[in-house]
C-alpha cells in the first residue's frame, strides 16, 4: 500500500511540473489544497477516488493512468493468476479489477471490498453502475432512498444520482461492480 501512495505521488509531482504548475496553480485547478496535494506528491497521504478525480481532470489524464496500462491485454484473466488490486483511499477500500486490458472497452469489472463501518459521502458522476453483493452486508443510497442488501443482492443505477455504498457492519463487505469506463477513465466521480 505504502508504495501505491508514493508511486501516485511521484507521477501526479511529474506531471504537474510537466505542465509547469506550481502547487499554488495546481491547487487552484483541481480544488484541493497545497498542504493536501504537497503530501500527496511526497507519499505522505492516500488518497481518495475522488480527489485523485479531480487532479486528473485538471491535467487532463484518465484516472487509469494511475492504475493499469490499457493495453491489448490477455482475453481470459485465469484464477489464481495476480490480478490488479488498488487500494487508494483512507478507508482502505480494495479494487480487485476483473477486467482485461482492452483498449477502448465500454466496461469495467472489479470486487470492491469495503471494510466494517465504511461510510462515504454520496457522489455523482457520468455513466452507470451494477453491482452484486458477494459478502456481507451494504447500506445502499440512490438519491434520499436507502437499501440494506445481503449476500446475491444486486442493483443498477445511472450514476449521474447521488449514490453511496457504506458497510455499517463488522465485518468485510465485497461487491462486484460493473460500471462503464467513464468511472475510470476520467468520467465525473
Amino acid at each position: 500500500m505504502r508504495e501505491e501512495i508514493e508511486h501516485i505521488g511521484r507521477r501526479v509531482r511529474t506531471l504537474r511540473q510537466q505542465k509547469g504548475w506550481t502547487l499554488e496553480e495546481f491547487s487552484a485547478r483541481c480544488g484541493l489544497s497545497v498542504g493536501f496535494l504537497s503530501q500527496v506528491e511526497r507519499g505522505l497521504s492516500s488518497i481518495s477516488i475522488s480527489s485523485l478525480h479531480a487532479i486528473c481532470e485538471a491535467l487532463g489524464i484518465p484516472l487509469t493512468h494511475f492504475f493499469a496500462a490499457v493495453n491489448d491485454g490477455p482475453l481470459v484473466l485465469r484464477a489464481g493468476h495476480p490480478r490488479s488490486r488498488i487500494r487508494i483511499e483512507d478507508s482502505n477500500v480494495t479494487y480487485n479489477l476483473l477486467s482485461g486490458g482492452m483498449p477502448d472497452r465500454v466496461l469495467e469489472a472489479m470486487i470492491a471490498e469495503y471494510p466494517p463501518h465504511y461510510s462515504p459521502p454520496l457522489i455523482s458522476h457520468e455513466g452507470e453502475e451494477f453491482g452484486y453483493v458477494l459478502q456481507g452486508q451494504i447500506l445502499l443510497q440512490v438519491d434520499d432512498k436507502k437499501e440494506v442488501l445481503n449476500v446475491g443482492d444486486s442493483f443498477h443505477f445511472f450514476s449521474s444520482r447521488p449514490h453511496t455504498v457504506q458497510n455499517p457492519g463488522d465485518d468485510t463487505a465485497k461487491v462486484l461492480w460493473v460500471l462503464t469506463l467513464k468511472l475510470l477513465e476520467g468520467g465525473r466521480l
